[in-house]
């Protein structure tokens, strides 16, 4: 008898059992009757020892197959969601202001050249405090305002044209796309109107809180959620093409360029997907530190703040392997033990400079230089390409908004009421104009006109000369 599998063998010469072909050692005759009853229970045992080695066997090939789909993002490859109906883009020229960022790279960039402030020419006041920056499209005025409503506004007067009743409170600009008003509230619903009547065209629930801007490019709407996931949405339909997961909550815009998407999280991870399918394409890791706002793209590079007063640029077109994670944090660790000398870089990592202070606020880019400002009033000016230091000037305010650029002026609100006019090249304060209320909004610039908005629900369009 077998004693691996309870076989019973012919008393012969063979070496091996006829069953489970394993070498016949340590074995005695035995009668028949005795045969009789210890083949049975061997045969169970052996039985029972095959199943669990095959069901550990299928169990660590099914832990490798799916290991490896999730590092090679095989799903999405062969998988891929429907394609955009259509490849629009928000209106660029110079007199609009359609989205957020204003571009989809979120540059928050005009080539419009800012008046110097003389007079407020419309305030429109709403029930509760400004927390987003208005859309404008050609006559139009579009605002999320905070008190639930959804506002279309003329330019010239701030007369109320039409709105729509949202019932929710929101931080979340508008984003303006050929005939669509598309925008989003605290709620998680993403609701799209015809921007001439305000008439309902499509809505989508995300089923999670949503603080940040949507994004469009290429006929999808791009926008974060509290859920820790990145929606991509057709823009005409709102069907949700893809969705990704973040390493937390998403409470500031992405930014899109050609193919790529870009966003940070409240954790210390920024990721870079596929625009195509959702697929990650990089994840870089900031350390312990969180980010100060939305990521902005310039030509092949991602800037980004963090509240821990640093400014990145990182490489948009790089790509994060399998294990390769793996291997750089044990090589930190390596570096940190003094094993290996020279800290390791992340891959992806061209620059990344401290300023001081904490920068909670989105930066704005130009072709040549980023732009920011901290918490405690200093805005900054940095070579795009390498971090280097242009120049940096103290507002003596406290600022509460991001940012924006007009030609070569730098836009800032302040929270003791002012906006403040500095240029682009050389740091001087051109001018300073007092609103009255707390700015809460970033100011834009949209033809002749700077909007800004107020503590106390005002929304304020500003008028002055040219430069």
């Amino acid at each position: 008898m077998c004693l691996t599998c309870g076989h019973i063998n012919p008393n012969d010469s063979s070496r091996r059992c006829k069953a489970c072909w394993l070498l016949l050692t340590r074995v005695s005759p035995i009668s028949q009757d005795q045969a009789a009853t210890l083949a049975p229970r061997k045969r169970r045992h052996w039985l029972l020892r095959k199943a669990w080695f095959v069901s550990i066997s299928v169990a660590i090939v099914c832990l490798v197959c799916a290991q490896t789909i999730y590092a090679f993002d095989i799903v999405p490859r062969v998988f891929p969601p429907p394609a955009a109906i259509s490849h629009d883009t928000p209106n660029l020229a110079p007199h609009n202001w359609a989205q957020g960022g204003r571009t989809a790279e979120g540059s928050r960039y005009t080539s419009s050249d800012a008046p110097v402030p003389h007079s407020v020419k419309w305030t429109f006041k709403t029930a509760r405090r400004m927390l987003a920056s208005p859309s404008v499209v050609d006559e139009r005025v579009y605002l999320n305002s905070n008190d639930g409503r959804m506002l279309a506004l003329d330019s010239e007067t701030g007369r109320l044209v039409w709105e729509y009743q949202t019932g929710s409170r929101t931080s979340s600009s508008p984003a303006i796309l050929n005939d669509l008003v598309i925008f989003a509230v605290r709620s998680g619903l993403v609701t799209a109107l015809d921007r001439n009547t305000g008439e309902l065209v499509w809505e989508t629930d995300l089923d999670s809180p949503v603080y940040a801007s949507p994004t469009i490019g290429d006929g999808t709407v791009f926008l974060g959620s509290g859920a820790s996931k990145l929606f991509a949405l057709d823009a005409q339909t709102g069907q949700i093409r893809w969705d990704s997961p973040t390493r937390d909550w998403v409470v500031a815009s992405a930014a899109y360029a050609d193919d790529t998407v870009v966003v940070t999280s409240q954790g210390s991870i920024v990721d870079i997907f596929d625009t195509k399918n959702g697929r990650r394409r990089l994840k870089y890791d900031t350390g312990k530190v969180r980010f100060g706002g939305a990521p902005t793209i310039q030509d092949d590079q991602v800037y980004f703040s963090s509240d821990g007063g640093r400014v990145w640029g990182i490489d948009r077109y790089a790509q994060t392997y399998p294990l390769e994670r793996f291997i750089f944090h044990v090589k930190i660790n390596l570096y940190v033990w003094k094993l290996i000398p020279g800290r390791p870089v992340q891959r992806g990592s061209i620059w990344s400079k401290r300023v001081g202070g904490h920068i909670n606020l989105p930066l704005a880019v130009t072709d040549d230089a980023v732009f920011g400002a901290t918490e405690n009033g200093v805005v900054f000016s940095r070579e795009s390409r390498t971090g280097k230091e242009i120049w940096s000037t103290d507002v003596q305010s406290v600022v509460g908004v991001a940012p924006s650029i007009a030609a070569n002026t730098v836009l800032l609100g302040t929270k003791a009421g002012d906006i403040l006019g500095i240029d682009s090249k050389t740091g001087e304060i051109l001018w300073r104009f007092h609103v009255g209320s707390s700015i809460t909004t970033s100011p834009i610039t949209a033809g002749d006109t700077i909007y800004v908005g107020t503590e106390d629900g005002s929304l304020h369009a500003i008028i002055g000369n040219r430069r």
